[in-house]
């Protein structure tokens, strides 16, 4: 790798270009980036932290050693609070001893004044509690506190986080389940997949406290985000295993999606339908 040429695009701040050639040359465009992040300004550290973060989600065992630099960066610049922890979260969210490592500071930013850190915080608290929800159950008060937000993205931020949580433990967020519904009706659907997801794990366990709200769940299986479909599709297959009666009216779209051009939709689709089947 040219390290001048990563230089020369963090210099023009070419992101973009920066994160496929992150992807090219992984370990040692890390490093590089890493080193890089100590030394810039402002604008392009964020710039690398999120390229770092997103990278990071799909490659996480290439990142995570380095969260004690980006932990640094953040005391020393607290102007980077919200990226640097949409980073973290994306980076530690598969390794327990790491997660353990960030969430004091993430606990911090979750109470913060500041709306736009509460939202990245939420988010960041949401991706370690999908593996290991024992580690943030001290943090779901706030989490249900902020479904009653005035402001719309933090009422998403803290229902999308709630809905990581609820996928593996469904049991923690089963009371406020008709809360989460609530927030879903006037939510984007780009910050809704959480939630749609979570329906599945509900569901599955709590049948009767999905009931009258399938028909906003069966909704978005036409919904135009890719994210929210697929998640829509694999809650709808998992509820359909054990309570087949709620998902009838599903059918028909399912069966139209399993011919869907979108091959992971397709595919999803089918084993949903095989899934119920049973």
């Amino acid at each position: 790798m040219d390290n001048r040429q990563l230089e020369e695009m963090l210099a023009r701040k070419r992101f973009g270009e920066v994160s496929k050639l992150l992807y090219q040359h992984r370990e040692e465009a890390v490093r590089e980036l890493i080193r890089l992040l100590d030394t810039s300004d402002d604008e392009t550290q964020r710039g690398i932290l999120n390229v770092l973060g997103r990278y990071g989600f799909d490659h996480p065992e290439d990142v995570f050693g380095h969260t004690g630099t980006i932990m640094k960066l953040l005391n020393d610049n607290p102007g980077l609070k919200s990226e640097g922890v949409c980073a973290l979260g994306n980076l530690v969210f598969n390794y327990r001893n790491k997660s353990e490592e960030v969430l004091p500071i993430l606990r911090v930013m979750l109470n913060e004044p500041d709306l736009f850190i509460r939202q990245d915080a939420a988010y960041a608290i949401g991706n370690i509690g999908f593996n290991f929800p024992d580690l943030v159950e001290d943090q779901l008060p706030q989490l249900f506190r902020m479904l009653d937000s005035d402001s719309e993205d933090e009422r998403e931020a803290g229902a999308h986080a709630l809905g990581k949580i609820g996928v593996n433990s469904p049991e923690l967020i089963k009371e406020h389940f008709p809360q989460l519904v609530s927030v879903l009706k006037h939510a984007k659907e780009t910050s809704c997949g959480g939630v749609v997801f979570a329906f599945g794990a509900i569901g599955f366990n709590y049948p009767e406290l999905v009931r009258e709200h399938m028909p906003q769940l069966i909704s978005y299986l036409q919904g135009r985000d890719p994210t929210v479909v697929k998640n829509a599709i694999m809650a709808i297959g998992i509820i359909g295993m054990t309570s087949p009666e709620l998902i009838e009216d599903a059918i028909p779209y399912l069966e139209k999606l399993s011919r869907s051009d979108d091959k992971e939709i397709g595919l999803n689709a089918m084993v949903a339908m095989t899934r119920i089947s049973k």
